[in-house]
């Protein structure tokens, strides 16, 4: 669906509007909102799929900006990028 977010998570999920900058603003707070609640959370605008999940043990960089990952992670296919990444990505 053009224009409309969808997040998947446990025992739930939303739809949410992204037509303008903050409308996708909103929708990146609600998936790390429920991703620290619920452990991961799936996140997908116009048909692009992202994960949002805690970060593990494991030390992980963004593979764009290379810096070190705080506490979420959002995987796009095989690829683990930070928040700002993430979201460039997937504009």
């Amino acid at each position: 669906m053009k224009g409309v977010a969808r997040l998947s998570f446990q025992n739930g999920g939303l739809f949410l509007p992204v037509k303008t900058p903050y409308e996708r603003e909103v929708v990146f707070e609600y998936a790390d909102q429920y991703a620290r609640r619920h452990g991961r959370v799936r996140l997908e605008i116009d048909r692009r799929e992202c994960l949002v999940r805690l970060r593990g043990e494991k030390p992980e960089t963004c593979v764009i900006c290379g810096h070190r990952l705080d506490g979420l992670a959002y995987t796009v296919g095989a690829q683990t990028f930070c928040r700002l990444c993430a979201r460039r990505d997937l504009d």
